[in-house]
């Protein structure tokens, strides 16, 4: 009776009523502006509980499914956590002022969007790390733009499509490898199927990113006085080359492939020195800070948005958004609404065009349920593999396509942690930079166009048609 209690799934009007509950309570959350989604996420747990109850599942075993899937962005929690530290100690360390005050003598405000697109791509391509190049790069170019006046949804926008460009192409990211892996294609073949959806884009993208600039900075913009700006950060810190140190070496460390925790820790570290040496502070407050955050004396409205945050705690109720996120999705795969949800997908693939958008569709499916580029990857190639096969269609065409939208779709999902981990970071609402998304969105309708007029799709001979 047990062994088939544990194998009891839902069916297509379980699921889909399932799922209305869980978006319901996620959404009154937000709605009503109290506790954001993780109190509704959280809520979410207990809907689940109660259908397992009335259906006489064990969820015991599917509450073990939420387990195994934490258990996977355990290092993402872990990054949110080392980031929160780093930006705290960075912040008190002089190293955010003196990027500040460098990129509002240096920097002109017309150019900052396409600069900060171009900047973050060229970090995330030769370290292989979206996330690396959002947390040092991304800082600093978000607290330049936020004292310029720029938009701050625009620039946030700016570093997330030059992070994801450059940890989609380089051979260094982790997805770029596991992609081919799970569809079973040559990693060299991968990178050259990915340019004809990913270039295009990144250059319409920097396209519409200058327009964007240009747009902000005439007309009726007020930049606001800068020289007040510089004046405010240059009584409050010692400024010099020696607070550019803690930056160097996460740039460093990162290029040398260190692990992105230590990267960020030992940042954190260097900042705690220069804070300690550099501008007098005690070890008491560098620790506080580490935890809390920095807090400026600066009177200045638009500084004490850039320079009150950081901090460990800063990133709790991340680390609380993507539990529960993951931990749902993990439970929703065990119930079996994944395989319901996709099973009416892929039973409408007729050719080449709707196969891709079928997949795409998948993938955009699993990355709203499962809340992980890597369980988005395994879940869509392990079903789409078989027809892809079956066609004749190149391993690589399936690898663009799990990037295509599995990848790229983090940054677009409200409760996924690779969109938490951007807000969180940037300090920034997904709400506000989520229509600045460009590369993220265009890529998927090249990759739709080439699969129906058969641009860049290859085919291979199959054991049917050999």
């Amino acid at each position: 009776m047990n062994e088939k209690t544990n194998e009891k799934s839902l069916n297509g009007f379980q699921s889909v009523l399932l799922l209305i509950l869980i978006v319901c309570a996620v959404a009154v959350c937000i709605r009503l502006k109290t506790g954001g989604p993780m109190i509704g996420l959280f809520t979410s747990w207990i809907i689940v509980y109660v259908f397992c109850k009335v259906l006489k599942i064990n969820y015991d075993e599917v509450v073990g499914g939420a387990y195994d899937a934490i258990r996977v962005v355990v290092p993402t929690l872990c990054l949110l956590m080392a980031i929160g530290v780093m930006i705290g100690t960075w912040l008190q360390s002089g190293t955010i002022a003196m990027i500040i005050v460098g990129g509002l003598k240096m920097i002109n405000p017309t150019w900052l969007l396409p600069l900060t697109l171009i900047f973050c791509a060229v970090l995330s391509l030769v370290t292989g790390t979206s996330y690396g190049s959002a947390g040092s790069a991304g800082v600093a170019m978000m607290a330049i733009g936020n004292a310029m006046g720029l938009n701050p949804g625009m620039v946030a926008g700016a570093v997330i499509c030059g992070a994801m460009f450059g940890d989609k192409l380089s051979p260094l990211s982790d997805t770029t490898n596991l992609a081919p892996a799970v569809a079973g294609a040559k990693l060299s073949d991968h990178v050259r199927a990915m340019m004809w959806t990913t270039l295009p884009t990144f250059v319409i993208s920097l396209v519409l990113f200058t327009i964007l600039g240009i747009s902000q900075t005439s007309g009726g913009y007020e930049m606001g006085d800068l020289g007040t700006y510089i004046q405010a950060l240059e009584g409050e810190f010692h400024l010099g080359i020696v607070t550019l140190i803690p930056a160097a070496v996460i740039i460093v460390l990162l290029l040398c492939k260190v692990n992105s925790i230590v990267a960020l820790g030992l940042s954190a570290f260097a900042a705690g020195l220069v804070s300690f040496f550099w501008q007098g502070n005690t070890l008491q407050s560098i620790i506080r800070v580490a935890y809390n955050g920095y807090t400026t004396g600066i009177e200045d409205a638009v500084l004490k948005a850039i320079l009150n945050r950081g901090g460990m705690n800063s990133m709790m109720q991340y680390v609380a958004i993507i539990s529960f996120a993951v931990g749902m999705g993990g439970m929703l795969e065990k119930l079996g609404v994944l395989g319901n949800i996709l099973k009416v997908i892929t039973d409408r693939i007729h050719n080449d065009g709707t196969l891709i958008t079928a997949t795409l569709l998948v993938g955009y499916v699993t990355s709203l349920i499962s809340c992980s580029q890597p369980m988005a990857h395994v879940l869509t190639g392990r079903l789409m593999a078989p027809i892809f096969k079956e066609r004749g269609i190149a391993p690589e065409i399936l690898s663009r396509s799990l990037e295509d939208s599995g990848t790229l779709a983090g940054p677009m999902i409200p409760w996924h942690g690779y969109c938490v981990y951007m807000a969180g970071t940037l300090g920034v609402a997904w709400s506000a930079f989520f229509p600045y998304l460009f590369l993220l969105y265009l890529t998927p309708f090249f990759s739709i166009f080439y699969g129906f007029t058969g641009i860049s799709i290859k085919h291979v001979k199959t054991g049917k048609n050999a």
